[in-house]
């Protein structure tokens, strides 16, 4: 989800990295909250997504799905942009197919620390909108 968090995420984490954030946005079911994320930054005609967060009893049913197309019509009408990119970490495969399936391109890469210090590569993707 982001380098530096620890699992099991915190509401004290969440909370910190969202005060920094943009738009955060949550998917209920009910009263549970399934789905979370935010943007990190606008550069130019670029938004980025990130701390994208699925409950695990509801990934593989649409909420991953449905939380990114909100996202993305919420940069394409409220923030006015072309461009919705994201950071995927190279350790979590699965996030990787999934954001391959909803269209994501690789378009570069770095070197990041995760929580212990350890280099991790972020693949950066994006997809016009």
């Amino acid at each position: 989800m982001y380098p530096k968090g620890i699992y099991p995420l915190t509401a004290e984490q969440l909370e910190q990295a969202a005060r920094t954030r943009i738009k955060p946005t949550v998917i209920l079911y009910g009263d549970q909250v399934v789905g979370y994320c935010n943007f990190i930054e606008i550069t130019g005609d670029s938004s980025w997504l990130g701390n994208v967060i699925i409950h695990p009893s509801y990934r593989g049913m649409g909420v991953g799905k449905y939380l990114i197309e909100t996202m993305k019509e919420t940069a394409r009408s409220e923030l006015r942009v072309t461009n919705f990119r994201l950071l995927c970490h190279s350790t979590n495969t699965d996030a990787l197919l999934f954001y391959t399936k909803l269209g994501f391109k690789p378009f570069d890469s770095n070197i990041q620390q995760d929580h212990e210090g350890k280099p991790i590569v972020g693949i950066k993707m994006e997809v016009a909108l």
